[in-house]
């Protein structure tokens, strides 16, 4: 019997251009423990790491080094070093924000709609309430209705009122608890403020003032009721009464601006 294993195929195999096998750099791997130590806690916000002197002798490396590794760890925000006889290199907790601005603007080089932003709305936001009946129920009534009385304070305005709904839609996403569905939203929620604000300027300019506002009014009792069957506890109506108003709101927001990209949202 022959145990002997073939592993050309590992490294591009008989006849095939072998690619050579990424070895990290002592810079890298000594950036990668740090991290490591961060991701888990163990060093914390503010804390500093030891004098260099005594991470060259912990990692058995040179000076430059573990300066190259500093340099590594600065990029990605994890790190601030301060230079001379009280410097020091502080520890900072990963920022959230860094995947929000990155993704965005992701979404912005490859030509990403404002229409698909609200269909991944459809998609998420009646979850979301779901999550936030089972897991926020006592809280969440009197934050989303400050969020909403947010909204009637300003309902005259339409720059104001379209961050206010956008708002109202934050206080919601956070309130489940689910920390990918925040970072979604956090990605997206500076097109959705621009672009809302935006079409209610549109839409009264071109409707009877009154009229307008009596639409806005029709989706403040929307989400007023959303929040007593967040009271009740009522997932499954709850989350089907969402699911119905990000029907409507896509109507609202997205018919006659389905082909508007986040980049020309962003650009104004």
């Amino acid at each position: 019997m022959n145990n002997k294993a073939d592993f050309s195929s590992l490294a591009g195999g008989s006849g095939q251009q072998k690619q050579p096998l990424h070895i990290p750099k002592a810079p890298q791997i000594v950036a990668a423990r740090i991290k490591k130590l961060i991701v888990s806690g163990e060093l914390k916000e503010g804390d500093m790491l030891p004098a260099e002197s005594k991470l060259m002798e912990e990692f058995g490396v040179s000076r430059p080094t573990i300066r190259e590794a500093y340099r590594i760890l600065e990029a990605e925000r994890l790190v601030s070093v301060a230079r001379g006889a009280r410097g020091g290199a502080v520890i900072h907790a990963p920022d959230p924000s860094l995947i929000s601005n990155y993704a965005l603007m992701v979404l912005q080089s490859e030509g990403t709609t404002v229409a698909e932003v609200y269909q991944a709305r459809l998609a998420f936001e009646p979850a979301a309430v779901r999550l936030v009946v089972k897991n926020a129920r006592k809280t969440a009534p009197d934050l989303l209705r400050a969020a909403l009385e947010e909204e009637r304070k300003v309902v005259d305005d339409p720059q104001a009122f379209g961050q206010a709904v956008a708002h109202f839609h934050e206080v919601l996403v956070q309130l489940s608890g689910n920390r990918p569905l925040i970072y979604l939203w956090q990605a997206i929620h500076s097109v959705i403020e621009l672009h809302q604000a935006r079409v209610v300027s549109l839409f009264r300019r071109n409707q009877p003032t009154e009229e307008a506002i009596a639409y806005s009014v029709m989706g403040m009792k929307s989400q007023e009721k959303l929040i007593k069957l967040i009271e009740a506890g009522d997932e499954e109506q709850a989350e089907s009464h969402w699911r119905k108003h990000m029907q409507g709101a896509y109507k609202a927001w997205v018919v006659g601006f389905e082909g508007v990209k986040l980049s020309e949202v962003l650009r104004d």
